[in-house]
């Protein structure tokens, strides 16, 4: 009897093996009522296991082959239990259809987000209660009779090696739906937001227990998304930019508001766009690339629109001023009239220069200034709302500085300000005072009172006002005024040192009067600082008293 036994034990545990193993191969459909019942099963088939292995076998080995054997139930299992789930939704809904066969047609599109969300929301549902079914297992995959570890997984998450192993089972699972997802959706639109909804809660659960490498399908797709998005965004920005650019009446919005439609248009626009994106990441964390995409495209579009600011001021024609050393003065910021280019640019350049008042160029220069602060305020709001863009908000510039979010869209903003402010400095200077200046200041002697600088100053009065009256910020304001200042010190000046203008000591009161009059009109009213006028007119003094002492 007892050799008998002894021959019948492995036939017997191979036996008892065979038919627990059968069953623990569909654990979720045999042991949904009472889990307790899988628990024993699980301990009798694993001690089974154990006895049948060869006395020699080492207790290492031993442990790595039950850990591959109850892999391979949780494998089964659960293939076997996301198919049923899968005939489940098919009775109820028909198969997703493939929307990139179908020419991404919305009912295709609606076909794939509907199935994408229901398998989500089933496996979703089924995760809440899987750990009470793999914990069974995770004495024998976590540590040979150890007991289980349920709740100290890998990288700090919570879950045993068990319920690990598990839900990346239901990943690889998985795998057929998110290509259905990658191949459906191309762009962030209605239904691409809802199957990303529905994938956002069932991502959340994975990556609480295996950690945040888990569905990188996910990634992916939101990846897509973003990316066909944001080059969709290229085109239509352009498109309605140009349009409203075309439709600029270039009247303020109201008296408060000194800012032009255009503007307006733009950041309407952009702030619904990024309330979408804003969105779009909420429901599943971005990766940096995903996040540059749109910040990026705003960046861009903004910096258009604020060099189209710049390229729609008229090109000044030649000054009459050439011959002096402001001949050279390099005019950058916006671009060279054809007519100029082909060296026939006198009637027609000034006469487009005439037709754009000076409100206009004011609002210009205001339609940039507001358009920097804007783009701040648009980063600040989506730093706001996705914690995630906290690491692109201060990142290391090339000086080894710090640099906020969308700076360089700033930077431009700032920049195109700068060069209207420039553009209104030469058009005042050279255009509307040139002939002036060239013909008749302090000629045929400064003893003339029309050859004085009062007729020039009377003649800039307006664009002073202009500039005081229309510029709304006070630094841009200062700035356009500074540098009209600038450009007129640089003109005097080259008009003291000129060898067509006859100076003799006795025009020195004259010379000293004029300038005392230059400061007087740039510090009325408070148009600029005293100490910045006074540092601006102080080397034209000694000018005069030069060019006066060698006469």
């Amino acid at each position: 009897l007892r050799a008998w036994v002894e021959e019948s034990r492995p036939t017997v545990l191979a036996g008892i093996v065979s038919f627990l193993g059968g069953k623990l191969r569909d654990y979720r459909g045999h042991y949904a009522i009472d889990v307790s019942e899988m628990r024993m099963a699980v301990g009798v088939w694993a001690e089974c296991m154990l006895a049948l292995e060869p006395a020699d076998t080492s207790p290492e080995s031993s442990a790595s082959t039950l850990r591959s054997h109850a892999r391979h139930l949780i494998d089964a299992s659960l293939n076997r239990h996301v198919r049923r789930l899968r005939l489940a939704i098919r009775r109820d809904d028909p198969p997703p259809a493939d929307a990139l066969s179908a020419g991404l047609a919305t009912d295709a599109l609606a076909s794939a987000s509907q199935w994408v969300g229901s398998i989500a929301s089933a496996v979703c549902d089924e995760i809440l209660v899987e750990p009470d079914f793999s914990a069974c297992f995770d004495a024998w995959i976590d540590g040979i009779g150890q007991g289980a570890t349920h709740g100290a997984g890998t990288d700090g998450v919570c879950g045993g090696g068990a319920l690990v192993y598990a839900l990346l089972t239901l990943e690889r699972e998985l795998d057929d739906d998110f290509r259905l997802a990658l191949r459906s959706f191309r762009t962030l639109e209605g239904h691409a937001l809802a199957a990303v909804r529905a994938l956002a809660p069932l991502a959340s659960a994975i990556r609480s227990v295996v950690g945040d490498s888990a569905l990188g399908r996910l990634r992916q797709l939101c990846a897509q998304i973003s990316e066909g998005w944001c080059a969709q965004l290229e085109v239509s920005l352009s498109e309605s930019m140009g349009r409203a650019l075309r439709l600029e009446t270039w009247q303020p919005l109201s008296a408060e508001q000194s800012r032009s439609s255009s503007a307006v248009d733009l950041f309407t626009q952009l702030d619904q766009l990024a309330d979408v994106f804003i969105a779009f990441g909420s429901l599943q964390p971005l990766q940096p690339a995903d996040l540059r995409a749109f910040t990026g495209v705003a960046e861009r579009h903004v910096v258009a629109y604020a060099t189209a600011l710049v390229h729609g001021c008229a090109q000044l024609p030649p000054s009459p001023l050439q011959g002096d050393r402001l001949a050279s003065a390099p005019q950058t910021g916006w671009r060279r009239n054809s007519a100029v280019r082909n060296g026939d640019g006198g009637a027609a350049a000034a006469a487009a220069v005439e037709a754009q008042p000076w409100d206009q160029l004011c609002l210009r220069l205001n339609n940039c200034v507001w358009a920097a602060a804007q783009l701040q305020a648009l980063a600040d709001k989506m730093i706001r709302a996705l914690p995630s863009l906290s690491a692109l908000a201060r990142t290391r510039a090339g000086g080894g500085g710090l640099d906020d979010l969308m700076a360089s869209g700033v930077a431009g903003c700032d920049a195109a300000a700068a060069a209207i402010g420039r553009y209104v400095a030469r058009r005042a200077v050279h255009f509307e005072l040139g002939p002036q200046i060239a013909s008749s200041l302090y000629r045929p002697s400064p003893l003339e009172p029309r050859a004085r600088l009062a007729p020039l100053l009377q003649r800039l009065s307006p664009t002073l006002g202009a500039l005081a009256r229309c510029v709304r910020d006070t630094h841009w304001r200062h700035q356009a005024l500074l540098a009209v200042l600038g450009d007129f010190c640089l003109v005097l000046s080259a008009v003291l040192e000129s060898p067509d203008r006859a100076f003799a000591p006795e025009h020195a009161p004259v010379l000293r009067k004029d300038l005392e009059l230059l400061s007087a009109f740039f510090m009325d009213g408070g148009l600029l600082d005293r100490q910045v006028v006074l540092y601006s007119v102080s080397p034209l003094r000694a000018l005069a008293e030069a060019a006066c002492s060698a006469g």
